[in-house]
């Protein structure tokens, strides 16, 4: 009988360092900055309910824009509305990785799914434990992303990269946003099969789950700093996979 092999992996690294310089500015109609702008009023006056309705709106102005998919994953995950919510956050995660130029395939969409189930599993953690949720940021997904891609192309395993640009978590961050992190924080898990491909959504929260069964990693998911999440996975031709969880501080 042939002896099938699963290796699994996973690293974890908290930083912190002080910001120097703005976040990136969104190019969106300013209709749906100005309703998102109202959504966050609504919420601060704890109409949780009226700020959904007003997010929902910027979303339809602006589809392509991250910010209103990011914030109706959160509401609607918050309500209990997990398949909407899951369905925002794969919609941050596909307009990340088409922003960094790939194609519309069935690879681009599962991983990009993969990667919004990863935001969902640490969210649902955080919301057990009546902790705020993190929003999922295209960008920071685009710093995760890369590093798993790194990772998988380079053949290594760690928080530190052979490339000296992008050497730490902190120096990815800035190499993208142009100002260090406030605080930083990068979970790494990697799965692979001498038998056959590993990329399922069973094996996805089987990382997670090994993740929080590791007090370092499940540490860094429940960091009560940090208010946005970056998730980026990498994919062989074996079917083998790179995950990289970047948490971040990105509110302006």
């Amino acid at each position: 009988m042939r002896r099938v092999r699963i290796a699994f992996i996973i690293c974890a690294i908290i930083l912190s360092a002080q910001i120097v310089g703005p976040a990136p500015v969104e190019c969106v109609p300013e209709e749906a900055e100005a309703i998102m702008a109202e959504a966050r009023e609504l919420m601060r006056e704890g109409d949780a309910s009226g700020a959904l309705s007003k997010v929902e709106r910027a979303a339809a102005v602006a589809p392509h824009w991250p910010l209103p998919h990011a914030s109706l994953g959160v509401l609607n995950q918050l309500r209990g509305r997990d398949d909407l919510a899951r369905e925002h956050y794969t919609q941050v995660q596909l307009i990340s990785l088409l922003r960094e130029g790939a194609e519309d395939t069935a690879l681009t969409r599962d991983i990009a799914e993969g990667e919004a189930l990863m935001v969902y599993l640490v969210n649902l953690e955080r919301a057990q434990r009546g902790l705020r949720l993190l929003r999922p940021h295209a960008d920071l997904a685009i710093v995760a992303r890369g590093h798993s891609r790194e990772m998988r192309d380079l053949g290594f395993f760690g928080h530190l990269s052979p490339r000296r640009q992008n050497r730490r978590p902190s120096d990815r961050f800035h190499n993208l946003f142009n100002h260090a992190p406030r605080a930083i924080g990068e979970n790494l898990a990697r799965m692979s099969s001498s038998s056959h491909p590993v990329f399922t959504r069973e094996k996805l929260r089987d990382s997670h789950e090994r993740l929080m069964s590791s007090e370092r990693h499940r540490r860094t998911i429940l960091w009560d700093v940090p208010d946005h999440i970056g998730v980026g996975i990498a994919v062989n031709s074996a079917g083998d996979f790179w995950i990289t969880e970047s948490f971040s501080v990105l509110q302006r």
